[in-house]
């Protein structure tokens, strides 16, 4: 794979124009159970033409209020999102065995530790998947649970023996950031995506109560505001910025 292929030209392209290999290996790198689910059309695509996923999500019951289900324990409500993940990788179309749940070390709040145990279990992970491509969330984030993430990833990528691309993608509470790459998609595949997200349907009322909406309406509203801001003839799109790391400090 030509690396320089993903490259920023200064405007953003869209994925299903990129003349990309059939056969790359691809790790999507999730602090949260439903990470994958908010660029799953593009994840889609690109399985649909060949390539293959792995799929690492952090371990966590972060966001299950205590409303949805009393009485549980935080590993409870652990397993609760695991169980929702589980399902809507089964919808998705992915085989169980594609699917790897990470037991990182976390905080009060049960969101992942920037800390040298948690790089290190990146560092093996990476080394078992040898991914090309990397989905994770994009650092510059109010979430803490994405920007340890990336920073765990960074540290590992700067040091990797092989060129590999970081792909971060846009979410709800990213800051700022350059779209480099889109992935433009219609009513009928926003229909699916709305499907899946609601596999989480911890995070589904959790949303209705305390933001009005569901979250599938949250997430494809921010797709269909950066193909607003895009200017597309697509409703929706998945946006991204690359990160290129060849294994020296930048």
């Amino acid at each position: 794979m030509n690396l320089a292929t993903l490259a920023s030209t200064g405007s953003a392209r869209p994925i299903p124009g990129l003349l990309l290999p059939n056969a790359l290996r691809i790790l999507v790198l999730a602090p949260h159970p439903d990470d994958f689910d908010a660029i799953a059309v593009t994840l889609k695509f690109l399985s649909g033409h060949g390539n293959s996923l792995s799929v690492a999500v952090a371990r966590t019951g972060s966001g299950v209020e205590d409303a949805y289900c009393p009485g549980l324990t935080l590993s409870e409500k652990a397993g609760l999102r695991e169980a929702e993940q589980r399902r809507s990788i089964r919808f998705f179309g992915l085989p169980e065995d594609c699917l790897t749940f990470l037991s990182l070390a976390n905080d009060a709040e049960d969101q992942p530790l920037d800390n040298a145990e948690n790089g290190a279990a990146i560092l093996d992970l990476v080394q078992q998947a040898a991914p090309n491509i990397v989905f994770l969330p994009h650092g510059n984030d109010t979430n803490s649970g994405h920007r340890t993430m990336y920073s765990l990833f960074s540290g590992v990528a700067l040091r990797w023996a092989r060129p590999i691309v970081g792909l971060l993608n846009r979410d709800p509470k990213t800051i700022e950031m350059r779209i480099d790459l889109y992935m433009p998609f219609d009513r009928k595949e926003a229909e699916w995506k709305a499907e899946l997200l609601r596999f989480h349907d911890s995070q589904q009322q959790r949303n209705l109560r305390t933001r009005g909406q569901g979250f599938d309406e949250r997430i494809l509203n921010l797709n269909r505001k950066t193909a607003q801001e895009l200017s597309l003839t697509h409703m929706y799109a998945e946006a991204f910025e690359v990160r290129q790391y060849c294994g020296i400090e930048e």
